[in-house]
């Protein structure tokens, strides 16, 4: 047996009947492939809880909440990312647990939580290394103690650093100083209750993590970047320099921008300035690579995955190795 819709949600349905139809129609029109059992399975199993959970605590809004959902649903279904089939799974996820754990936001403003959710998870999905259900999991805790859309939206973005988005780190940072310094510690997870040093080592080290056991001094902190057979970006061996506090990296004809912090690393096409412009950082002194051995001011690392290290480059607070015989960026913080 089918389970039944929520009684608001049925109510909408029914009274709106006409006008969803001709909406349904027309988004098939521009749309083909957009499938009607598809998208009923979508309303039933993702609008319907939204609608619900806002109906339980704001009944006045739910129609709202119920004409964005259907309205939004045609386009993520129409698309191929939600329904049964849908691509991205944690989009329609994220919907229902991170929706119904904001249900006064959602009455509040709810095209644009719903748009901020879908958003979100559709870049961290797209995001090799970015982990979408771990944002799910943060705002679905977080979401009750913002008292507006505006922090709701915050906060996202600063969930979305914790969650790999490493490119995400400045500006998360800014975002993170107009949340409430008790939920922006929240949001990074960090113990004590002193945003003020928790932000300035964040922004000092981007290997510090205040969810972590201190760590200090040089180590290797990631592996970045993969073999294109094996679903990476690198179609040979890549060589790296720096460009300011990131890393070019270059592959064959191609070259991408590595940014990497302790919540992530994150890859993206360089721009023809950022390729024909980096700015290099001199390799420290003290450092220098033989073999598979890196030494730093006497201190030996023994890198053997490596099979050999052909290249060094230095950002400030880290290097970047490669080698001939690896598709992958062995990253090092220089420590503190």
């Amino acid at each position: 047996m089918p389970t039944a819709l929520a009684p608001a949600f049925a109510g909408f349905l029914r009274n709106a009947r006409d006008e969803l139809n001709a909406r349904f129609a027309e988004a098939r029109r521009l749309r083909p492939d957009l499938d009607g059992e598809a998208f009923a399975a979508f309303l039933r199993d993702t609008v319907d809880p939204l609608v619900a959970a806002v109906d339980a605590v704001q009944p006045a809004f739910a129609v709202d909440v119920a004409r964005a959902g259907y309205e939004l649903g045609l386009e993520l279904v129409g698309q191929g990312l939600a329904g049964p089939a849908g691509r991205e799974p944690a989009l329609e996820q994220g919907w229902r647990e991170v929706g119904t754990a904001a249900a006064a936001l959602l009455a509040a403003a709810p095209e644009r939580v719903l748009a901020a959710i879908g958003n979100a998870l559709h870049q961290l999905a797209a995001t090799p290394g970015a982990r979408p259900a771990e944002w799910i999991q943060a705002m679905r805790t977080l979401a009750p103690r913002c008292a507006e859309p505006d922090a709701f939206l915050t906060l996202g973005q600063v969930a979305a650093w914790r969650a790999g988005m490493a490119h995400f780190r400045a500006g998360a940072l800014a975002a993170a100083d107009r949340l409430p310094p008790e939920l922006a510690l929240a949001a990074l997870r960090a113990s004590g209750s002193d945003w003020g040093e928790a932000r300035r080592r964040l922004a000092a080290d981007p290997w510090f993590d205040p969810a972590a056991a201190e760590a200090r001094g040089v180590r290797v902190v990631a592996r970045a970047g993969a073999f294109r057979g094996f679903g990476g970006l690198f179609v040979q061996p890549p060589a790296v320099a720096a460009a300011g506090e990131h890393f070019l990296v270059r592959s064959g004809e191609e070259c991408w921008l590595l940014t990497a912090d302790a919540f992530g690393a994150t890859f993206h096409r360089a721009t023809d300035a950022e390729r024909a412009n980096p700015r290099p950082a001199p390799v420290p002194p003290g450092v220098t690579a033989s073999g598979t051995t890196l030494t730093i001011d006497g201190a030996r690392i023994d890198l053997p995955e490596l099979g050999e290290i052909g290249g060094v480059a230095a950002n400030g607070t880290t290097l970047a190795l490669t080698s001939p015989f690896t598709h992958a960026v062995l990253l090092v913080a220089l420590g503190g």
